[in-house]
């Protein structure tokens, strides 16, 4: 299956052109309301490549989900529920509330229809009614007609009446999202400008992150600006680095306290996914005595669907002792090869933020990325392309048309009558035969297939 998934195709909820940033949606609620159910509900079944790694979807808890045209991100806090003794719930009940509050553009507050309010939903709901965010109250479990009775005990929470839902059959599903989708435009395009490089840097806590971007900044003694305590906690950075003004993403501002230190990284992750959806550029960020984990597979499977350019950078190889260096990159790449599969375009840096080492190497590569993204195949040469891989792939000959439609990133079309005779082996060795002309390093190619009676020149 992971070979099968080297293929790029466009996943239902992205667009990965000039895009507006999509609205985040977290859905919070006291634990056995249903919120893993109605978050798989929401999405749907997805083509989503980290799902074929071993391990990386059992917890996966953000998603991006596609209503009649409609985009956001789903997040699901019940993932940072797993493995927790039954006196931590409540406390990290309330923190992922607060992560939400922070860092969503909507919340939906899940209650089980079934069941009374308890004091943790009371206090869930004080929190909600100070954010000042819009709140939407979904009551769940709501199997027939019978279980949508609008009782008193809804209103000691503050928000009215709920909607009433069921997440196992789908049931008023669709209703809900009428209502929550009703102010996002279908119209996500945005036009980013050509003078920033937008990077964000992505990783797990205590992977070096902050320490990456202040050395950076010192890299190039250019700083055209510092911005700290914006809107979601992040600090941006830009510099001007041979010429390109370049702005950078940490999201290292997240500290907690107490019995949430190993749930951090789950926290962690709806900043993570912010800042991808407002990039270009994602530098995942690994720690070379730790190697990756499944959140970093999770992030990068999130970037490559989101068409950001990927560069993966080991840190800390400072670690290593300088006579098994070479051996040890050899085998971590490897690691890589195997375990991010679906990632065959994206360069990997060994650095030491710490001593600044090859950080003039991992800014060439970031810069790469800005010609990389705007790659427009010359029509001549892509018909020769398509010309020479109908020669030698007689399958390929089902192809009525092939062409480029976007940049940033390249999204190519294949227009065929019938969608079942192109195999992902096509589309790959199409992929495979474009990238042999035109690299386009770090970045993915989606190939779109259209299915078409119509007749094309």
């Amino acid at each position: 299956m992971i070979e099968k998934l080297l293929v790029n195709f466009r996943l239902v909820g992205n667009d990965r052109t000039k895009m507006k940033k999509q609205p985040i949606i977290a859905i919070v609620g006291k634990p056995n309301v249903g919120k893993s159910t109605f978050f798989n509900r929401l999405c749907g079944r997805r083509q989503a490549i980290e799902s074929e790694i071993p391990g990386t979807t059992r917890d996966r808890i953000y998603s991006p989900v596609n209503w009649c045209k409609k985009k956001f991100i789903l997040i699901d806090t019940a993932g940072i529920f797993s493995a927790c003794a039954k006196n931590e719930m409540n406390e990290l009940t309330e923190a992922s509330v607060e992560t939400a509050i922070s860092e969503a553009d909507k919340i939906i507050f899940l209650l089980d229809a079934t069941s009374e309010i308890e004091s943790i939903e009371i206090k869930i709901s004080k929190k909600l009614r100070a954010s000042g965010k819009k709140i939407y109250l979904l009551a769940n479990k709501a199997d027939n007609a019978n279980s949508e009775t609008i009782e008193q005990k809804y209103f000691q929470l503050g928000f009215g009446a709920p909607n009433f839902v069921s997440a196992i059959s789908g049931r008023s599903v669709g209703d809900f999202l009428d209502i929550l989708t009703a102010d996002i435009s279908t119209d996500v395009k945005e036009i980013i400008s050509d003078d920033v490089l937008k990077v964000a840097i992505i990783g797990r806590p205590n992977v070096g992150k902050s320490t990456l971007l202040n050395s950076l900044i010192g890299e190039e003694k250019a700083i055209v600006s510092s911005i700290a305590g914006t809107t979601r906690d992040a600090t941006k950075s830009e510099i001007i680095y041979a010429g390109v003004k370049i702005e950078f993403v940490d999201t290292a501002g997240i500290r907690r306290s107490g019995k949430i230190d190993r749930n951090i990284e789950k926290f962690s992750v709806i900043r993570a996914v912010r800042a991808i959806s407002e990039s270009q550029v994602a530098v995942i960020l690994l720690n070379a005595e730790e190697g990756l984990v499944n959140q970093d597979a999770h992030l990068c499977g999130l970037a490559k669907d989101e068409g950001k350019s990927i560069i993966i950078a080991v840190n800390k190889i400072d670690v290593w002792p300088e006579n098994e260096k070479k051996e040890k990159m050899s085998e971590f790449i490897y690691k890589l090869q195997k375990d991010l599969a679906f990632l065959p375009f994206a360069p990997v840096i060994f650095v030491s933020a710490k001593d600044e080492k090859n950080l003039k190497i991992l800014l060439k590569k970031i810069l790469e990325v800005k010609d990389s993204r705007a790659t427009k195949i010359p029509e001549d040469d892509l018909k020769k392309l398509i010309d020479e891989a109908i020669e030698n792939h007689p399958q390929i000959r089902k192809v009525i048309k092939f062409y480029q439609e976007k940049t940033n990133p390249p999204i190519f079309k294949l227009l065929t009558k019938n969608k079942e005779w192109i195999h992902f082996s096509h589309l790959r060795y199409l992929e495979n035969k474009i990238r042999d002309q035109f690299p386009m390093p770090s970045t993915p190619i989606f190939i779109d297939v259209i299915e078409t009676k119509k007749k094309h020149s």
